[in-house]
């Protein structure tokens, strides 16, 4: 998650239990990078260790998805075609076999000269319900325009000054406001302080598939899935205050979302 730069990062930190719903759908583990290389040990080999430590790794996210019905997950398309059915999803800290993946038909990626994706929307059938665990409802109306939503996401995190920065795997929550809409999107230009919201953020990478949440009278409600951020305009940068974030609109995927989980 990328957030404000001027007030404090643990104000948007949250529990994984405070959403039990959304969660990770992809993981890998990597090698912490050690402070020197090559070149370090040619020209200042007396600063090295005489024996290298053991290589720490730390777990990375990249890519979210919620809970929408006890055998079905919701996430980014991009996000899914990265998945595969032999990869378990860990939800509430129980492992859950996929039984088969759906793209929207209309998909497309991410094109090589920075297209934006479209129908960026994806189904994960899992083998077996998910019991201990609520599932988060679809927000159904079409008046998100100017409503404050909130972010949820354990992906590379920074700030609105520098951009993603570092990496820890914490789950946060940001919010922001809905200043665009259209048939495939919600978006939302991530305002520098002090014209923003208290806890205003975008998503980073490893934060796409998780969701937008808009409160209702019932509880939250999922009306956006992360998408993408968009600097082809300013040219300032992946999580820089000034940039668009595109999250995929799910109030017009009812009619998809609906027929794949009738008919499977």
């Amino acid at each position: 998650m990328i957030i404000r730069h001027d007030i404090d990062p643990t104000l948007y930190l949250v529990a994984p239990e405070d959403f039990p719903a959304v969660f990770a759908v992809d993981s890998f583990e990597q090698e912490v990078q050690i402070a020197y290389d090559q070149i370090d040990e040619l020209l200042k080999p007396s600063l090295l260790p005489s024996v290298q430590p053991e290589p720490e790794v730390f777990t990375r996210y990249d890519g979210m998805g919620m809970l929408i019905a006890p055998e079905w997950i919701l996430s980014a398309g991009h996000v899914a075609t990265e998945l595969s059915v032999e990869n378990d999803i860990e939800i509430a800290g129980e492992p859950h076999a996929v039984k088969k993946i759906f793209l929207h038909p209309g998909f497309r990626n991410y094109g090589e000269a920075g297209e934006m994706a479209e129908n960026d929307i994806a189904l994960i059938h899992l083998k077996t319900s998910v019991e201990q665990v609520s599932p988060l409802p679809l927000y159904t109306s079409r008046d998100e325009l100017g409503k404050t939503v909130t972010f949820v996401g354990r992906g590379d995190f920074g700030n609105g000054l520098i951009g993603p920065d570092s990496v820890d795997g914490k789950m946060r929550i940001a919010t922001n406001r809905i200043e665009k809409t259209d048939d495939q999107w919600l978006l939302f230009e991530f305002d520098a302080p002090p014209n923003c919201t208290e806890i205003e953020g975008i998503s980073g990478p490893g934060d796409s598939g998780g969701p937008a949440l808009i409160m209702t009278d019932a509880g939250w409600a999922i009306a956006g899935i992360s998408s993408g951020n968009d600097d082809t305009e300013q040219k300032l940068g992946e999580g820089h205050y000034g940039t668009w974030e595109y999250y995929t609109r799910v109030s017009f995927q009812l009619d998809w979302i609906q027929s794949v989980l009738q008919t499977h």
